[in-house]
């Protein structure tokens, strides 16, 4: 009996000194936190500054926690930064998850929100998603390096969706969908216009030349 007791005095011990301590917000901007211990199924910290930019006001958010590794959907220990732009609405985060006691305590940058030269086809409103009736040119910002383009299902409705997107989203379907708010039917990403307007201009002006 005394042996069973010691052993298990021991583990919990073990677990004790194996939970991992990480800052927690208390309010939608973080500007207060505190350290908690995680529970087991928490290995790592993660930290979360996001920005939402609408039609209406951009609103800030910054999000400190516990969490899994599978959630984190970045390199431990780097920072990344990930975003979509759809025009009437865009989404940016930026993100870094650690392994260390309290090491999400430091507050991440807000996402770039300057335009970068890039452009991509987009839609003017959701109504235009919906009806798929999307013919204006959106300049894309901070991360953003590639188009994506198409089609959603949300409430039994389809949705068109067009814009600019952070390349290190594409092919991810879980974060594409949590980003989209909707189930996807099919995305597909690729180089900006802008990019690709280029690229045909010099393939001409270098037959052009050869002509010559």
């Amino acid at each position: 009996m005394k042996l069973l007791l010691a052993v298990c005095l021991t583990c919990a011990l073990l677990y004790s000194a194996e939970s991992l301590h990480c800052h927690v917000c208390n309010n939608e901007i973080c500007s207060n936190s505190s350290s908690v211990l995680c529970p087991a199924t928490s290995t790592v910290c993660r930290t979360l500054t996001s920005v939402r930019l609408s039609q209406s006001a951009p609103s800030v958010t910054v999000n400190k926690s516990c969490s899994s590794l599978l959630s984190c959907a970045s390199p431990l220990n780097i920072e990344t930064e990930w975003s979509m732009n759809r025009g009437f609405l865009r989404e940016a985060h930026n993100q870094i998850c650690c392994i260390t006691d309290n090491c999400n305590f430091p507050t991440l940058a807000i996402p770039n929100i300057l335009t970068n030269g890039k452009q991509c086809p987009s839609c003017a409103s959701p109504a235009d998603s919906l009806a798929g009736t999307c013919n204006v040119t959106l300049s894309c910002m901070g991360v953003e390096d590639s188009c994506f383009n198409g089609t959603t299902t949300s409430n039994s409705m389809e949705a068109l969706q067009l814009g600019c997107v952070s390349g290190n989203l594409c092919g991810i379907q879980a974060a594409l969908e949590a980003m989209l708010g909707a189930d996807i039917i099919k995305i597909t990403c690729g180089a900006p216009w802008s990019v690709r307007i280029s690229t045909v201009l010099l393939i001409f002006a270098l037959t052009a030349q050869a002509l010559v």
